[in-house]
């Protein structure tokens, strides 16, 4: 057979009590931003990272792409000088319809 008695019924002063619920900060851990656990026990992360400009990076380029590049540009100069051609010849035209002679070739 046992009774339970209260018997103390002073509590220690508000300083006191502050100081005996303190914990030291060592024991809490750290909270890691931007990481979580998931089911498996597996760390995931979040990187954060600047806007990457791609059109300034300087990428390695393998002789085939070289190659494609040279001969897309030689194309491209070759069509202009073509569409060239062609309004100069439309141009003379125009010029020789209009004042009845050929326009001098520099």
């Amino acid at each position: 057979d046992m009774d339970f008695r209260i018997r103390r019924t002073k509590y220690a002063s508000p300083e006191m009590w502050k100081l005996s619920l303190k914990q030291p900060e060592s024991i809490k851990p750290k909270k890691k931003k931007n990481q979580s656990t998931n089911i498996f026990g597996e760390t995931i992360g979040r990187l954060h990272l600047e806007k990457q400009d791609i059109d300034k990076r300087q990428g390695r380029k393998s002789k085939a792409l070289r190659l494609a590049d040279k001969i897309s540009t030689e194309e491209e100069k070759a069509a202009i000088e073509s569409e060239l051609d062609m309004e100069g010849q439309e141009i003379g035209k125009e010029f020789k319809q209009t004042y009845g002679f050929e326009k001098d070739q520099e």
